[in-house]
């Protein structure tokens, strides 16, 4: 029995997921109580310089970044609550598989009626699934493996609906990062025709507003790659334990005489 996987993608852990969030939120807060010095120059700085020291907050951070940092917290935002409401979702399916096999196994060792009853009674997306095919048993083995099939179909599609925006998002953030980046460097040139001879500082601003965009769009990207792919890894592992158990029910009922009818 074989399932149609859109994806193949794999994820080291699934336990991390709520971790990866809680990173991109730390995106808006991680410069809060960082330390700079203004004017760190080798130059002999003025008295007043040296004593000058500020601490960034985001606020300062963001506006710094220019307008293009604006649009990527829209990405962000949404970024974090889509994650959100996936993980509820799939929380709420019952994706959960592990020792669902040999669980499964076990009941189906006792008999049809007794695989029957422990499907009916278990909230998980895999009985859900199952229960289409055991329902139909009377119908014979393939009738059930279509039935599997196409209930696993249906589920999993509601798993990866919306999957795309998620990952079209994480790609987008660190574009608009090197969009940032470009104006940023064209900022810093304009100065070349409106002072004959723009001093470093006339500089800085464009080229840190070109660094804060880029720096944030891969802060963005990063975690956002990292959480599709745990989607995708429960989505994989779940498609593989249906096989397995599906197989396991066909074989049982081939076992049992159990024809097409």
């Amino acid at each position: 029995m074989k399932i149609n996987q859109p994806f193949n993608h794999r994820a080291s852990s699934t336990r991390v997921f709520l971790y990866l969030v809680m990173f991109i939120l730390a995106i808006h807060l991680f410069l809060l109580s960082l330390p700079k010095e203004i004017y760190p120059q080798q130059e002999p700085p003025l008295q007043e310089e040296t004593q000058m020291t500020m601490r960034e907050t985001i606020f300062d951070w963001i506006q710094k970044g220019g307008p293009t940092m604006y649009v990527l917290g829209l990405i962000s935002s949404i970024i974090i609550g889509f994650s959100i409401e996936r993980y509820i979702f799939f929380k709420r399916s019952g994706v959960k598989t592990k020792n669902y096999f040999y669980v499964f196994s076990q009941h189906l060792e006792k008999g049809l009626n007794e695989l029957e009853t422990f499907l009916n009674q278990d909230r998980s997306l895999i009985s859900r699934v199952l229960q289409q095919g055991i329902h139909n048993k009377s119908k014979g083995p393939q009738v059930v493996e279509k039935q599997i099939e196409n209930a696993a179909i249906i589920e999993v599609g509601r798993l990866e609906k919306g999957l795309n925006l998620l990952s079209n998002l994480g790609n987008l953030a660190p574009l608009v990062g090197f969009f940032g980046t470009v104006i940023g460097m064209r900022n810093s040139f304009i100065q070349f025709t409106i002072k004959v001879a723009p001093t470093a500082r006339d500089l800085a601003a464009g080229v840190e507003e070109a660094l804060i965009t880029t720096q944030a769009g891969l802060l963005i990207a990063i975690p956002t790659y990292l959480i599709f792919n745990l989607f995708i890894y429960w989505i994989d592992t779940l498609t593989i334990e249906i096989e397995r158990c599906g197989n396991l029910l066909i074989n049982k009922l081939q076992e049992d005489g159990y024809s097409n009818s």
